[in-house]
C-alpha cells in the first residue's frame, strides 16, 4: 500500500509545479517583451542610421571643457583609494576637473592615503565629514556636495557637472569628455559598467559580468527607448549642474535621499519623476590593441577594435560578500522604493515592476530548483515502486499543464541565449558558454539574497525605518592589479608637443605618413628625423612611467639572471627577446626590460608567464 506521507507530496508537489511554471512564464513574458523590442530596434537602426556620422574623439574634444566635479565617498577605503586616485588621475583625458574624496572623522587611515595623494596631485580634494561613520552613501554624497558649493566661492567658478565614483573604479579616459558632450542637453547622463575579466572560474565574480553585460547593452537602451525609468548605476553617473538643484531638499538643500541604501536608484527616479532628459549612453570608441599574428605565426600586430566607453571594476569575489551586496540592492530598490506612489506613464511603471518582480522571481527561481530535485527523485522511486502515481499520470490529465512547461522551456532557453550574446558582446565566447552554468548559480545568490533581504528589512521595527537613516551595509572593495588594467596613457603626439619638441604640422604629417605604412608614430617621426631616438626614448619613459635602462648594460644582466631562473621562463623570455635584468628572490620580484612598452598583450603574457613572481618593468634605452 502506498505511504501516504509520499502521496501527500506528490500532490503538493504538483500543484507546485503548476503555480512556478505559471509563474516562470508571467516573469518570462516582459522579459521576452525586451528581448524582442530591442532586436527589432536594432534592425530598424541599422537602416534608419546607416548615414549618420559617428560621435568621434575630435567632436568630443573641439567642445570647450566644463568644470566638472567627481564625488567619490569613502568608508574604510585606505588600501585601495590611494591607487585608484593616481591611475584615474593620470590616464582621464581632460584637465577641468577636482575629485571630491568624502571621508569621515574617525576614519584616520583613510584620510591619511587621500590628504597624500591630494598633496601630489592638485586634481584631488579631501572632504572630511562631520559626523563619525559610517552614516550612509547618501549621507556622505551629501556632505560632499555641500563642500563642493564652499570650494566654488574660493576658486571663484561654479561646478557645471558632477558626477558619482566609487573608490574601486577605472574611470574610462574619454568619459568626462562624453559627459561634457552631451551636458547640458542631457540632465543625467549614464555610461555602462562592466566588471573587469578575471580568472573564468570564479563564478561569483562572474555573475555580475553577466548581469551587467545584458543590462547595459540591451535592457537599459530599451528602458531609454520607451521612455521608461533608466536607473543610475550609483557610478559612472553624470548629471548637469541644474538637475542636482531640482533635486535639492527645500530645507536641508541636498538633493540625495538618506532614507534610501541605494540613493542612485533613487535620485535616477526623481530625475525621470520630473520629466528631466535622461540618457543612457552606449558609446564606443575604436582603438588599435596589440594581438597575436594568429595560430600558426609568431609575434603581434596591433588591430583596431571597438570599445565602450565604460567604467571598468572589481566586485565581490566571494559568495558571502555579493549575498550582502546584492541585500542592500533589493532593500534599496525593492522594498524602500515600493513605498512610493507608482507614477501614472506605463512605460515607467513597466519598467519599475521588471525592477521590484524580484521581491517574487528570486523564491520562484530559487524554488524552482527544490521542486525540480523533487520530481527527479520521485521519477527514479516510481521506476522501483510502480504502485505510485507518475507524474506522467498527471500530464495525461492536465495536458495544458504540459503545454505551459513547454512555454516555461522556451522562455528559459531564449533567456539563456540572450544572455549569452550580450557576454560574448563585452567578454568572448569562453566567458559567453560559461554563463550556462553560472545561471544556476545566480539563482543561489538571489535566492539567499532574497531571504536575507526579508528578514532584515521586516527585523527592522516600523518606526525605526521612518526615522533613522539606514546605515552604510558596505561591500569591501579592491583595486585591480597592474595586470588587469587597461592601458589608457596620454597620447603620444600630445607628450611631444607638451614637450616642445615638435609642433602640430609636424605631428600631422608625421600621423598621415603613419597611415601610409603602417609603423607606430614613435618609429614614423625618427624615420623623418623629427626627433631623434633619445627623445623618443624619454618620452616613452614619461608616458608608460617606467625607467630606462642603458642597453650597454643589458647583456651582463641578462647572463646573471639566467641561471637562476626556472626553464619555462628562461624558454618565454628567449622566444620573445626579453631580458630579465634582476631578480629579488626575497620579494619574489622580476625586473624585465622592455623595447616597446605600447604592446600590452605582450605585457599582460609576461605577468600571467612568470607568475608567482610580480614584475617591473623598465624600458631600454639604445643610445645608453
Amino acid at each position: 500500500m502506498p505511504n501516504e506521507l509520499i502521496l501527500f507530496f506528490y500532490y503538493i508537489m504538483w500543484y507546485f509545479l503548476i503555480a512556478l511554471t505559471f509563474m516562470f512564464i508571467i516573469s518570462g513574458l516582459d522579459d521576452f517583451f525586451i528581448d524582442l523590442y530591442f532586436w527589432i530596434r536594432y534592425i530598424f537602426r541599422l537602416w534608419k542610421t546607416r548615414h549618420y556620422e559617428p560621435l568621434t574623439y575630435q567632436k568630443m574634444a573641439e567642445k570647450e571643457e566644463q568644470l566638472i566635479a567627481i564625488l567619490v565617498p569613502c568608508w574604510h577605503e585606505a588600501g585601495v583609494i590611494g591607487t585608484m586616485l593616481r591611475h584615474n588621475c593620470y590616464s582621464i583625458d581632460y584637465t577641468n576637473y577636482y575629485i571630491f574624496v568624502g571621508v569621515y572623522p574617525n576614519d584616520p587611515t583613510t584620510i591619511e592615503e587621500v590628504e597624500e595623494v591630494a598633496r601630489e596631485i592638485m586634481h584631488v580634494q579631501c572632504v572630511i565629514g562631520e559626523t563619525p561613520g559610517p552614516t550612509n552613501k547618501a549621507a556622505n554624497l551629501n556632505s560632499i556636495y555641500l563642500y563642493t558649493k564652499k570650494f566654488e566661492q574660493t576658486i571663484n567658478k561654479k561646478f557645471d557637472i558632477f558626477v558619482f565614483h566609487d573608490s574601486e573604479d577605472i574611470i574610462h579616459p574619454l568619459s568626462f569628455k562624453l559627459y561634457n558632450y552631451l551636458c547640458p542637453k542631457k540632465d543625467m547622463i549614464q555610461i555602462p559598467i562592466f566588471p573587469l575579466k578575471v580568472n573564468l572560474w570564479n563564478f561569483t565574480h562572474w555573475m555580475y559580468a553577466d548581469e551587467f553585460s545584458e543590462n547595459h547593452t540591451k535592457d537599459i537602451i530599451v528602458r531609454e527607448s520607451i521612455g521608461g525609468h533608466v536607473p543610475s548605476a550609483g557610478v559612472g553617473t553624470a548629471f548637469s549642474r541644474k538637475t542636482l538643484q531640482l533635486l535639492e531638499n527645500p530645507k536641508t538643500r541636498v538633493p540625495f535621499s538618506t532614507e534610501s541604501l541605494t540613493e542612485d536608484y533613487h535620485t535616477s527616479l526623481e530625475i525621470r519623476l520630473k520629466k528631466l532628459k535622461s540618457i543612457f549612453a552606449a558609446q564606443k570608441v575604436t582603438y588599435k590593441k596589440w594581438q597575436p599574428r594568429g595560430i600558426f605565426r609568431s609575434g603581434y600586430i596591433q588591430k583596431p577594435i571597438q570599445e565602450y566607453i565604460a567604467t571598468r571594476a572589481l566586485f565581490p569575489m566571494e559568495y558571502t560578500k555579493a549575498v550582502r551586496q546584492k541585500t542592500r540592492w533589493i532593500i534599496g530598490i525593492i522594498f524602500q522604493e515600493w513605498k512610493h506612489e507608482w507614477p501614472n506613464a506605463w512605460p515607467v511603471r513597466f519598467t519599475l515592476a521588471h525592477d521590484r518582480k524580484a521581491f517574487l522571481t528570486h523564491f520562484v527561481n530559487g524554488f524552482g530548483y527544490v521542486v525540480l530535485i523533487f520530481w527527479i527523485l520521485y521519477s527514479l522511486f516510481t521506476l522501483e515502486n510502480p504502485e505510485y502515481p507518475s507524474l506522467q499520470e498527471q500530464f495525461n490529465l492536465h495536458p495544458w499543464v504540459w503545454a505551459f512547461i513547454i512555454g516555461a522551456t522556451f522562455l528559459m532557453f531564449e533567456r539563456a541565449l540572450q544572455r549569452i550574446i550580450a557576454i560574448r558582446r563585452i567578454y568572448g565566447w569562453s566567458a559567453a558558454f560559461l554563463s550556462i552554468p553560472r545561471y544556476f548559480y545566480n539563482n543561489l545568490i538571489n535566492f539567499h539574497a532574497i531571504i536575507r533581504a526579508y528578514i532584515i528589512y521586516n527585523s527592522t521595527p516600523k518606526t525605526q525605518k521612518s526615522a533613522k537613516q539606514p546605515t552604510w551595509d558596505k561591500t569591501d572593495h579592491h583595486f585591480p592589479g597592474s595586470h588587469i588594467l587597461t592601458p589608457h596613457h596620454l597620447k603620444l603626439g600630445s607628450l611631444l608637443i607638451s614637450a616642445g619638441l615638435i609642433n602640430q604640422p609636424q605631428l600631422e604629417q608625421a600621423i598621415i605618413e603613419q597611415k601610409k605604412t603602417g609603423e607606430l608614430l614613435g618609429e614614423t617621426l625618427c624615420r623623418m628625423k623629427i626627433i631623434n631616438r633619445q627623445q623618443l626614448m624619454a618620452i616613452l619613459a614619461d608616458q608608460f612611467k617606467l625607467k630606462l635602462f642603458p642597453q650597454s648594460k643589458l647583456e651582463n644582466a641578462k647572463n646573471s639572471c639566467y641561471s637562476l631562473l626556472p626553464k619555462k621562463i628562461n624558454q618565454f623570455a628567449t622566444k620573445n627577446n626579453l631580458s630579465v635584468i634582476a631578480i629579488n628572490e626575497a620579494k619574489s620580484e622580476l625586473t624585465i626590460s622592455l623595447d616597446d612598452p605600447t604592446n600590452e598583450y605582450l605585457i599582460e603574457q609576461i605577468i600571467n608567464r612568470v607568475s608567482p613572481y610580480t614584475v617591473i618593468f623598465v624600458l631600454t634605452d639604445p643610445d645608453s
